[in-house]
């Protein structure tokens, strides 16, 4: 696990997503993924300092792990770039989910020191059952791809078609 943040690591988070699409792909389950990006976060580094921004992102972790099943995956995929793996949960049910995360996100007032800070999230989602190849690096790819549309569309929402 990431020490800061509480999140799997990436490379955990690879064994476990590969071992979720074996599993999807067996037993005829659906399987998204929900990969989501703190907006502007280099302006609270810059502004606040590093070890404010190292409490923002533990505080929207804990968040996010309190707003998911216990089954679900949160993985810190880069730097302020997360990712959750959701078992039997179709593409809709990872736009809600992640509609979800992102007006939970939006509404925390975090505490750093002497200041307050809020943040927001954008969202890409991507399902087994939108993605006609099954792989990880496909499924985390079209994930991504809708990450940086959402960016494109103004931050703070969710993408889950192209």
């Amino acid at each position: 696990k990431d020490p800061l943040t509480g999140a799997y690591n990436r490379d955990y988070l690879q064994e476990r997503l590969s071992a979720e699409i074996a599993f999807a792909r067996r037993h005829g389950t659906a399987l998204s993924v929900v990969m989501f990006d703190l907006d502007h976060f280099k302006q609270v580094n810059d502004t606040y300092g590093h070890p404010a921004g190292d409490v923002v992102l533990a505080a929207v972790c804990a968040a996010v792990r309190a707003s998911i099943r216990l089954e679900d995956v949160l993985a810190r995929y880069g730097g302020e770039e997360f990712l959750v793996v959701v078992r039997a949960v179709p593409l809709q049910g990872a736009e809600a989910l992640a509609e979800r995360l992102r007006c939970r996100i939006e509404k925390l007032r975090i505490a750093t020191g002497a200041h307050s800070v809020r943040i927001t999230a954008s969202f890409g989602c991507a399902s087994l059952v939108c993605c006609a190849e099954m792989s990880a690096a496909h499924l985390v790819g079209t994930a991504d791809r809708r990450l940086f549309a959402a960016k494109q569309r103004g931050r703070n929402c969710v993408v889950a078609e192209d």
